[in-house]
């Protein structure tokens, strides 16, 4: 019989889910069937796909509705494709849920779940915030089959942004798939890519872009000096270069930080040239210059 130690059970298994356990767990816990069925009837389970049960009630998370669609399919698959992305933070939150299974035997939907149904190797799995998934690149490669150039891009900028994927090992999967679907994209949105480092923002990967477009020499990023971070730094020129993008300079305060952190920097020596979205997205040829110039480099 199932009691108070079972429901406890039960109930830290579902925190670790994001709400969900399946049949096989309870029974595992020690709930027989006729207990579980009981339970469902007064609403303490709540099914979600055949063997998943919400706990109590349905979370309103998409990772729940997430992992209850890994679960459903079993204990080798994986949160994949657009929904992947979506959980990784590099495309917009999906409305559906996709999941990629080792086998080739089965539909290709099972209770409102695109099932992707193909072998993955285990460097192309991963688990984040509790969630078994696609890694970023593994994610990426499947998105390249779905989505546009201008898309795939901004989710390859958000990848590097948010997550710090560089472009030589995602290169290198594309290299060994000639034939996979979507590479071409890729092999487009790699030209001209730079490694990431520990840039905070998309302004500051495409002002990153924009030096090893122009020959400028690839500066430390975010490094700390004193209690301040710059965003780029040369040593040798003594120069520091601030991107503002909107997100981060928009209010009086925070002009007024900024005006504190400049007084710093240049009172310790250092030049600062600080640089809007505009100049070095739409002006990139005369932004260089200003750099170059800054920078005494031929």
């Amino acid at each position: 019989m199932g009691g108070r130690g079972d429901t406890r059970r039960i109930a830290e298994l579902a925190a670790r889910q994001h709400g969900n356990v399946t049949y096989a767990q309870v029974r595992a816990i020690g709930l027989s069937a006729a207990e579980i069925d009981a339970r469902s009837a007064c609403g303490w389970f709540i099914r979600r796909h055949r063997g998943v049960y919400a706990v109590g009630h349905v979370p309103s998370t998409p990772e729940s509705r997430w992992f209850a669609g890994v679960l459903a399919l079993g204990e080798d698959a994986v949160l994949s494709h657009v929904a992947a992305g979506a959980h990784w933070g590099i495309v917009p939150g999906a409305a559906v849920t996709e999941v990629i299974v080792p086998t080739t035997a089965g539909y290709r939907k099972r209770d409102g779940i695109i099932v992707h149904r193909q072998r993955l190797p285990a460097a192309h799995a991963t688990i984040h915030r509790g969630i078994p998934i696609t890694t970023p690149i593994r994610t990426l490669l499947d998105l390249a089959a779905l989505l546009s150039v201008r898309a795939l891009a901004k989710a390859f900028e958000q990848a590097q942004v948010r997550l710090h994927v560089a472009p030589a090992p995602l290169a290198a999967e594309v290299i060994s798939r000639p034939r996979q679907r979507g590479n071409a994209k890729l092999r487009r949105i790699l030209l001209g890519a730079v490694d990431p480092a520990a840039v905070r923002s998309v302004l500051e990967l495409r002002f990153l872009r924009l030096c090893a477009e122009y020959g400028i020499p690839r500066p430390e990023v975010n490094v700390r000096i004193g209690d301040w971070t710059p965003d780029f730094l040369w040593r040798d020129w003594g120069l520091v270069v601030e991107t503002d993008g909107y997100d981060f300079h928009r209010t009086a305060a925070a002009r007024r930080r900024d005006a504190i952190k400049d007084d710093f920097l240049r009172g310790i020596g250092l030049e600062v040239l600080r640089l809007t979205w505009a100049e070095v997205t739409e002006c990139p040829s005369a932004t260089a210059a200003r750099v170059r110039g800054a920078t005494n480099v031929a």
